[in-house]
């Protein structure tokens, strides 16, 4: 009898390592450290946010968030091996709006839609900003001269990237064809040659902007999210001076395509406690952001409507699109 047991043990416990499952009931997700693919360089505003979240996440998650950075490709690297990943919730995605502006200009060969919308986190914003001696004191004097003077003001971009889209839509809203695209990567070689006198105008996250503006040497004349920003109340939006450009920045946690039921609400609950969170909102403030959080049902319609804006936009300019 004894020996019979014993046989039909090992036979229960030889499948259960066959097939990499449990031979008790499945783990609780999350039961090891998760991975938080980030896909840029270190120091960088999505780097930053993320690593905010992963100081606070295992008390949100019970396990804790290591960020990888992969950097390269205006982020779709490091997009891609969250598209390849498997689909149990320990390889993770922190990522903006770029990942939608990679596949509207034909950069990158997936879409957002390809992933698991995981829930928002974080806000903050971008403006466009000039020389402090620039002749443009309010948003509607640069407009006019852009439109009145086109092939005159250098401003940059990066192609695949938001800033692409960006540029179009201060472009088009200018009458098309305007600006002097100059290839530029992020706030860290823009300012430099925005204060050497190598731009004329740029757009710039706002966490990179305050240092400039205290000395002196930079002027920012407006945001270009829909709404005002908390960190720059004064600055009229591009939208409300009647100019159509919405450029958001947000942060958003995206995972592969299938993800189980219970592992989506468990890292979308995560996110909304460190939203709520009092010390997270005090190191978010500390760079000009803010938690801001979104289901992920919330997350996809946001995005299909502002991939739907994007797509005019590109349309509008002539970029070449998917």
């Amino acid at each position: 009898m004894f020996k019979k047991f014993a046989a039909v043990c090992l036979v229960v416990l030889s499948v259960f390592a066959f097939t990499g499952l449990p031979a008790c009931a499945a783990d609780k997700y999350p039961s090891k450290p998760i991975k938080m693919v980030v896909g840029y360089a270190p120091g960088g505003g999505v780097d930053t946010t993320a690593r905010i979240f992963a100081k606070y996440a295992e008390e949100f998650l019970g396990q804790p968030v290591v960020i990888t950075n992969v950097a390269g490709g205006g982020g779709s690297i490091g997009a891609r091996e969250v598209l390849k990943a498997r689909p149990d919730g320990y390889t993770l995605l922190w990522m903006h709006e770029a990942i939608l502006s990679g596949y509207i200009t034909g950069v990158a060969k997936f879409s957002w839609e390809e992933f698991t919308p995981l829930g928002k986190a974080v806000s903050t914003c971008d403006a466009i900003v000039v020389k402090a001696d620039s002749p443009w004191k309010t948003i509607d004097e640069f407009m006019a001269y852009l439109k009145d003077n086109p092939g005159k003001v250098k401003m940059p971009v990066e192609i695949g990237s938001m800033s692409q889209l960006e540029l179009a839509a201060i472009d088009n809203a200018a009458g098309g064809k305007r600006i002097v695209a100059v290839s530029g990567g992020g706030g860290a070689t823009r300012i430099p040659k925005l204060l050497g006198g190598f731009l004329d105008a740029a757009s710039l996250n706002a966490p990179s902007i305050p240092q400039y503006v205290k000395d002196g040497s930079l002027r920012p004349l407006a945001v270009c999210t829909p709404e005002r920003s908390p960190f720059f109340p004064e600055l009229p939006t591009l939208m409300e001076r009647g100019y159509d450009v919405n450029k958001p920045f947000n942060m958003y946690v995206f995972g592969p395509k299938g993800l189980p039921k219970d592992v989506v609400e468990r890292v979308s609950g995560a996110l909304k406690k460190f939203s709520e969170d009092e010390r997270v909102k005090k190191d978010l403030a500390a760079i000009l952001a803010a938690p801001s959080f979104m289901t992920p049902d919330e997350q996809a319609k946001y995005l299909t409507d502002l991939t739907v804006y994007l797509q005019g936009v590109a349309k509008k300019a002539g970029i070449n699109q998917k």
